[in-house]
């Protein structure tokens, strides 16, 4: 090795790991193609198919996500969770951990194949097969939010959040094959500055992505909403429009209660809890403040019919 590629690998890595990483990054692993490659490895469970949580997704804050909720659950046989330990991230940090799985790894014979290995076999990389692994993400979900649910007196449960995209609906419908999924979103404009009452110092991961500019709330707003929009087809998903919610559409809620299959209480739309007005900052959006979140949500939301 001459001296030069001596330094670099002591500084830098070898070649060849180089290469790899490179390659690895480029290919923008994520969650949904973590998704695919163990849909590939992995069998549909009937038994587990059963239950069908409903899974309420908003496209970012002061959406109506809570209205909502509260709607669907007027069934009184419904419990859905808000925003269960927001900041820990559960299904976030869950789902991220799927990124890895790609074509190559893990190598088929890293796999137990299901009868115990002899002392003398390889064992340093040695998996239960991929179903037990779906298994185990859901067995987490289950003991953390369907058994509490249903111990409280619920027949089915969910969750609704505001800070989860496409793809992890799309994991939570691997966890669960016959959920219901609601995508909700409002007017970007009118969601920034009922935010702004909330002293605007949220996080969409708790620490490491703050939403404290008009940029970073119209940013999550529009890569939520256009992930909606584009998989609900896929996804077999609900959307709801902010503005028809408010407008107590019967249409609308005969399709809530058909797809859902709730039975709802429409007088909750009227009925107002709580309050936005938590002695934050006051509602007035500056010239600059609308221009910079119009930025961040073009073209999505001209294309919704929000325009400022």
């Amino acid at each position: 090795m001459n001296p030069l590629a001596y330094v670099t690998s002591a500084l830098r890595g070898t070649p060849r790991a180089l290469r790899e990483h490179a390659s690895n990054v480029s290919s923008a692993p994520c969650v949904a193609s973590g998704l695919a490659m163990l849909r590939t490895l992995s069998k549909s469970d009937a038994a587990e198919a059963e239950d069908n949580p409903i899974f309420l997704l908003s496209a970012g804050w002061r959406a109506g996500s809570t209205l909502l909720q509260r709607l669907i659950m007027s069934d009184p046989g419904v419990l859905m969770w808000g925003e269960p330990y927001d900041e820990c991230g559960p299904v976030q940090r869950m789902a991220e951990m799927l990124k890895a799985f790609r074509p190559g790894w893990p190598p088929n014979e890293y796999y137990h194949s299901g009868a115990k290995p002899r002392s003398g076999e390889w064992v340093a990389n040695y998996f239960p097969d991929a179903d037990a692994l779906r298994r185990g993400h859901r067995a987490f979900f289950d003991a953390a939010l369907a058994q509490p649910a249903r111990q409280a007196g619920a027949r089915r449960w969910g969750l609704k959040e505001v800070r989860l995209g496409v793809e992890h609906a799309h994991y939570l419908r691997w966890l669960y094959p016959a959920c219901k999924l609601v995508f909700l979103y409002r007017n970007p404009l009118e969601a920034y500055q009922s935010y702004c009452r909330f002293g605007r110092n949220w996080y969409d991961l708790w620490p490491e992505k703050p939403v404290f500019t008009p940029e970073a709330f119209g940013r999550h707003w529009r890569e939520l909403a256009a992930g909606f929009l584009r998989d609900a087809p896929d996804l077999g998903a609900l959307v709801v429009r902010y503005e028809e919610l408010v407008s107590r559409s019967p249409q609308l809620l005969e399709r809530i209660e058909g797809r859902l299959e709730v039975r709802l209480d429409a007088s909750v739309l009227a009925q107002k809890v709580g309050s936005s007005e938590r002695g934050g900052e006051h509602a007035h959006i500056s010239r600059l403040e609308k221009n910079l979140l119009r930025k961040a949500v073009s073209p999505l939301a001209e294309q919704l019919g929000y325009q400022w």
